[in-house]
């Protein structure tokens, strides 16, 4: 196989290894956000003001108020007779799946994260954990996005890295027949 051959899978090979590790940052960039969110939600529920109410009202982002906005937050209370659950108006009249009852296993700090669908069959990148507020209850807070913004920046990495590499083989081979060519003339002189 010809030097090029080799250098084209080392590139490809590259591309792809490169590619993986931008989604994986690009997802813990998301989670973490969403993780700020599930902060928020936990910090108004545990709030000592008013512990008969411990419903959200917004977390302060448009995003959660908008109908089927694929941004949605919800609260489920776990240790009621019958769960009590509270949702965003993003959520209209859905709900969210729980993790746990999925096999999801936690991670080190209590959460859980996976993808499932959405209400309005987009994907979702969901998040939640288990919160227990002592004599106010036990809760599940969930938080989800619509992961298409991952799928979106990992779309136009891609296509970054693909033409970045298509100009770089394109001038390796360039400068391989360059050399080749006018490089090697004098051997061919002598011949």
């Amino acid at each position: 196989m010809s030097a090029a051959g080799w250098t084209g899978i080392i590139l490809l090979i590259t591309g792809f290894v490169l590619s993986s590790l931008y989604r994986d940052a690009v997802e813990r960039s998301f989670d973490r956000r969403l993780n700020v969110f599930l902060r928020t939600l936990v910090a108004e529920v545990a709030a000592p003001d008013d512990s008969s109410e411990r419903t959200p009202q917004s977390l302060g982002e448009p995003q959660f108020d908008l109908p089927l906005s694929g941004w949605y937050w919800q609260l489920t209370r776990l240790n009621a007779a019958r769960p009590e659950v509270r949702s965003s108006r993003s959520l209209w009249d859905s709900g969210l799946p729980h993790l746990a009852d999925m096999g999801v296993a936690a991670t080190d700090d209590g959460t859980r994260r996976a993808y499932v669908p959405g209400p309005e069959d987009q994907r979702l990148r969901l998040i939640e954990r288990t919160v227990d507020l002592g004599e106010d209850g036990r809760y599940l807070v969930v938080v989800a996005g619509d992961s298409q913004e991952i799928d979106d920046e990992t779309i136009l990495f891609d296509r970054a890295i693909a033409a970045t590499f298509a100009i770089l083989a394109a001038v390796l081979l360039l400068t391989t027949m360059f050399q080749v060519r006018f490089g090697l003339a004098p051997l061919k002189r002598h011949l």
